[in-house]
């Protein structure tokens, strides 16, 4: 009985494989999953060294598992299934209430920490550095989260961040700004960023620590980007039951005079926003055309400021409230560069510095010896 047993399980792997390598043949491999916002593993290129160590093995694996047929179809059927056993978590994204999801907040690597505490204070010797380090939505919204959820508190590591930074970093506390505002819609439900809302509110708290009077809310126009955004936590939990988020621009009513410049593309624009990701899944990309080394903005100000961004994508929603304060703004993103900030910085006669990460990400960044001195 045994025998025959995994003689039918033996037959039916086959005839699968057999079936998925057929269907592969009649049609064409998918190189992105928008469902997932990620990139689909290809065929597997075989070579002797790869099957021997068995890279070539975990290839194909890769490639089955991201190719399969009818694969977006499994996904949802798993996502509903778990939504009918009441499956309140998962990969690191926990389903809250009101249609929230939370990322998860990891105990964070305190040796890292005290690191970059250290890289920040040492380069604050030579520059005049601001430093915002932004909540996510895991903070502000945590009675909305699953009874089980117990991320690490957020807010518990702003206080040990900011109690190790020194004193000649200023440090902008946007905590209790987003505290105080939790009843707007100031974060995505399907994504972990701040909404653009949220943004401003981080940019009101940005321009009182910096000594600068905030455009009004009443200065811009809230434009409808879209009304079927699903964010990152969407995709990384697969739950594609979720509703859609609403994203919006506020587009000064007065206008402005921009010219943005993303070295090493050599591409210029009047504008900062890349409106064709509207029309992908990754809209958030719509603000400065997602993530960039380096990005040179120069306005209509002629008031002689300089300010440089070191940052994560959260600054990506903030910086367009900026324009109307410095003639020019160079936004430096640490994971996509190999130079010394502080080269840059002199180089370009720039003195003053925001240093903007939400807290989740800063925890992970192992790039801010780059900073310099």
């Amino acid at each position: 009985m045994k025998r025959k047993f995994h003689i039918g399980m033996t037959l039916g792997f086959v005839v699968y494989i057999g079936g998925f390598f057929t269907l592969q043949l009649l049609g064409q491999d998918k190189t992105f999953s928008d469902l997932e916002n990620r990139p689909l593993a290809g065929k597997p290129v075989w070579s002797k060294d790869k099957f021997f160590n068995g890279t070539y093995g975990k290839d194909v694996e890769k490639y089955i598992a991201d190719q399969f047929p009818f694969r977006n179809q499994f996904i949802a059927i798993k996502s509903q299934s778990e939504l009918m056993l009441q499956k309140k978590e998962n990969n690191g994204v926990y389903i809250g209430e009101d249609d929230y999801f939370l990322q998860k907040f990891n105990v964070p690597d305190k040796q890292l920490m005290k690191k970059n505490i250290e890289y920040i204070n040492r380069f604050a010797e030579s520059f005049d550095v601001y430093f915002m380090l932004a909540p996510t939505a895991t903070k502000i919204y945590a009675e909305k989260l699953p009874n089980f959820a117990m991320p690490y508190d957020e807010e518990s590591f702003i206080d040990e961040v900011s109690g190790g930074l020194g004193q000649k970093v200023h440090k902008i506390d946007v905590l209790e700004t987003m505290k105080a505002h939790k009843n707007e819609e100031i974060y995505y439900k399907t994504d972990h960023h701040w909404t653009t809302l949220g943004a401003y509110y981080g940019y009101e708290a940005f321009c009182e620590g910096y000594g600068i009077e905030p455009m009004p809310i009443s200065a811009f126009e809230r434009v409808i980007g879209s009304n079927s955004f699903y964010g990152s936590l969407f995709s990384k939990g697969n739950f594609t039951f979720a509703k859609p988020d609403t994203l919006e621009l506020f587009i000064p009513k007065v206008e402005e005079t921009l010219d943005v410049y993303y070295m090493g593309s050599d591409k210029h624009t009047d504008s900062l926003y890349e409106m064709s990701h509207l029309d992908k899944k990754d809209k958030y990309s719509v603000f400065l055309d997602n993530n960039h080394p380096i990005i040179q903005i120069k306005t209509g100000v002629k008031n002689g400021k300089k300010l440089a961004i070191v940052k994560d994508s959260y600054a990506n929603a903030l910086i367009p409230f900026l324009t109307n304060h410095f003639e020019e703004i160079h936004v430096l993103d640490l994971r996509f560069l190999n130079m010394p900030i502080a080269t840059y910085m002199r180089s370009n006669d720039l003195k003053d510095v925001l240093i903007l990460y939400n807290v989740q990400n800063f925890a992970t960044v192992n790039q801010f010896s780059l900073l310099g001195k």
